[in-house]
């Protein structure tokens, strides 16, 4: 049984984790406009094929696998506006990690606190609303029910619910399947599990049968053909997964890099390894190959990219749940004490001094007003991805080189794009001028202002977060 005092630890921590949520979302980055942007086009003209908006792949294949999360950002910030749509998003990255303490709750409060410590920075890489949050949640409900149904001890649970836990589970993948692409590391969940109760079972420990082993594996199987067949893409939603392999998606984005090229994440996932290991080490024998093989994959699939840090957190909360002995009810109060008043602090920190999201300003958004307000007579803006996003959201018929859809984008796309925003010596500049039909760019670095007045470029707006120039005719030079 729970005592009242492991209830209020959790709920302490469920809200120190949204409070601070809240805090940490500041900005509505490009990611929020496009999700808003592609939402309002679906609610209008309903899920389409071919790519509606203003850049260079207007009119060709649009496969937009998380028409469903836009959809639901966009008909919440139109009912709550966007600091609504902020508010209701802390909630959802906050809701799965009230589930990983209730499968821990028997565990002790230091086990409840490991988690939700684990668990706070792998959400940053989601802090902002996007399609990722989905993944999250539905991630979280799929180790809730590995927990409960395939769990340590929980065998004849899982026998008698059967018959409805494949179903739940292929439910989710049908509804994960339109949200985000993230459903990738649900196979990975189900086929490291399968295999890793596989060995126990061979090696004669008691717990699950084979039939029910047989039966988890068969679930990821039909996963596969569910997320396929769920989805108004079809097969080209393995297309639209294959499509990130586009290297040149490096050039705007930095969170599908390897983790080791932040120092940051590797002290986090050596800090997740040394308490994984020393879960394991000393858990009771016979010791379980499923929870090494379940966590140590998942740990290698966040080291291979930096955005694969969010499973981290639930991944080890199925070990707790699954390794960890029982507690008995111990009085907790200074720890219940503790991270209530840190949860308050940041719930009035939010309301009182921080206040709702705003615009983000690195994304030089007066440059981008004054550059929807004064279009080039010819050709497109050049500017960066979030700028982009903002600039359809604003003013659908204002044509940029590219928006947030970085996968929608041949190589040479990318890479002119920002060929011209970097204007380095070794750059083709004139080429990638004439290859993005160039009449205008946002620029940030001097460098490439003094590179684009010499290709016929002139300044016209300027401010502290960008400088808008405009192509001059050759005409005008004459």
């Amino acid at each position: 049984m729970t005592s009242r005092s492991t209830w209020a630890l959790i709920g302490a921590l469920i809200a120190l984790v949204g409070a601070l949520a809240l805090c940490l979302d500041r900005f509505h980055n490009g990611d929020f406009y496009l999700s808003l942007m592609s939402g309002r086009f679906i609610a209008q003209h309903g899920f389409a094929t071919q790519d509606p908006f203003s850049t260079v792949s207007q009119g060709g294949t649009w496969l937009n696998q998380q028409w469903l999360s836009e959809l639901a950002f966009f008909r919440i910030s139109e009912v709550l506006g966007p600091t609504g749509l902020t508010v209701l998003y802390a909630l959802m990255i906050t809701a799965p990690l009230a589930l990983l303490l209730w499968i821990c709750r028997r565990k002790g409060w230091r086990m409840l606190v490991a988690v939700a410590a684990f668990y706070f920075p792998g959400v940053l890489a989601v802090i902002h609303p996007r399609a990722a949050g989905f993944t999250v949640l539905i991630f979280t409900l799929l180790v809730t029910l590995l927990v409960v149904l395939w769990g340590r001890g929980n065998a004849k649970r899982g026998e008698r619910h059967a018959w409805w836990a494949p179903l739940a589970m292929l439910a989710l993948f049908a509804l994960w399947a339109n949200l985000h692409g993230g459903f990738i590391a649900g196979f990975l969940l189900l086929g490291l599990a399968t295999v890793g109760l596989a060995i126990d079972h061979w090696r004669g420990i008691p717990g699950v049968s084979l039939s029910r082993i047989a039966l988890l594996g068969l679930v990821a199987v039909l996963a596969a053909v569910t997320v396929t067949v769920a989805t108004p893409l079809g097969s080209a939603i393995w297309d639209y997964l294959l499509s990130f392999q586009n290297q040149a998606i490096s050039l705007a984005s930095t969170e599908w890099q390897s983790a080791f090229s932040s120092p940051l994440a590797v002290i986090y996932l050596s800090l997740a390894t040394c308490f994984a290991a020393w879960m394991w080490v000393t858990s009771p024998q016979p010791r379980r190959a499923t929870t090494l093989l379940v966590t140590a994959g998942f740990l290698v699939f966040a080291g291979y990219s930096v955005r694969n840090i969010v499973f981290v957190g639930p991944i080890l909360a199925l070990q707790v749940a699954w390794t960890a002995p029982n507690r008995g009810p111990t009085p907790i109060r200074g720890p219940v004490a503790l991270f209530g008043a840190a949860a308050a602090a940041a719930a009035l920190v939010w309301a009182l001094i921080l206040g709702p999201a705003k615009n983000d300003p690195t994304l030089g958004f007066p440059v981008a007003d004054y550059a929807i307000a004064h279009p080039p007579k010819h050709g497109r803006i050049v500017t960066y991805a979030g700028v982009g996003s903002y600039i359809n959201w604003r003013s659908p018929a204002t044509p940029v080189v590219l928006n947030g859809w970085l996968e929608q984008y041949t190589p040479q796309e990318l890479q002119d794009n920002y060929r011209v925003l970097r204007a380095g010596q070794a750059t083709d500049l004139p080429g990638a001028l004439r290859r993005t039909h160039a009449g205008a760019v946002i620029v940030h670095l001097h460098s490439a202002v003094q590179r684009l007045e010499r290709a016929g470029f002139r300044s016209v707006f300027s401010s502290p977060d960008g400088i808008y120039m405009i192509r001059i005719p050759h005409h005008a030079n004459r």
